[in-house]
């Protein structure tokens, strides 16, 4: 496992359009930057001090994933060696410790390597600064080089867009026009409808 930039799903449909509309519209008639965040951040040399951070994490878990798994391979191998010589009551017991055992390794291999555990912990901790560290420098050189827009070639995700190019508020009034615009021509209830 690799420090790797927390996964930004498809803003791909949102940046084709915001793209669109940047060629279309004359009033963001700026231009569009484009990078590769991923490259970025694999080339860039704080990342490499990260994942050996994250390196020795993983080291110390997989040392106490290894423990856990050698105890439960010598409670296993003492168990089939002394099957024949306990009671039923100390073989039962024997066997609810084996157990136990197993299911406190699978608690600690899912809080660790599990979807959220502990491991996707660390490496968001450990790629967020450097993540917001690139954003600051796109932001700084998108005002500096006057780019209306920056997208990431990687998922065509905006990264960076002036206020200008956002066109949230446009979009939503005349969304809101047009609903004035249909509820204008929409019958009243109990209204007579006219026959044509």
């Amino acid at each position: 496992m690799g420090v790797s930039f927390p996964d930004r799903r498809p803003g791909l449909l949102a940046g084709l359009i915001l793209l669109t509309s940047v060629m279309i519209s004359p009033a963001l008639a700026g231009e569009v930057g484009v990078i590769d965040f991923q490259t970025i951040f694999d080339k860039y040399e704080g990342t490499a001090d990260a994942q050996k951070a994250l390196d020795l994490q993983l080291r110390e878990w997989d040392d106490e994933a290894r423990a856990m798994r050698d105890e439960i391979e010598s409670l296993s191998t003492e168990l089939e060696g002394q099957q024949l010589m306990l009671s039923e009551e100390k073989l039962a017991e024997k066997r609810a410790s084996l157990e136990e055992k197993k299911n406190e390794y699978q608690q600690f291999a899912e809080s660790v390597w599990g979807i959220e555990g502990l491991a996707a912990e660390r490496n968001a901790e450990l790629a967020r600064p450097i993540a917001e560290q690139i954003l600051e420098i796109v932001a700084k050189m998108g005002e500096e080089m006057r780019y209306s827009v920056v997208l990431d070639a990687g998922t065509g995700q905006v990264v960076w867009a002036t206020e200008s190019a956002d066109m949230t508020g446009l979009v939503l009034d005349e969304l809101e026009s047009g609903l004035e615009a249909a509820g204008d021509q929409a019958v009243e209830p109990g209204a007579p409808e006219s026959a044509e």
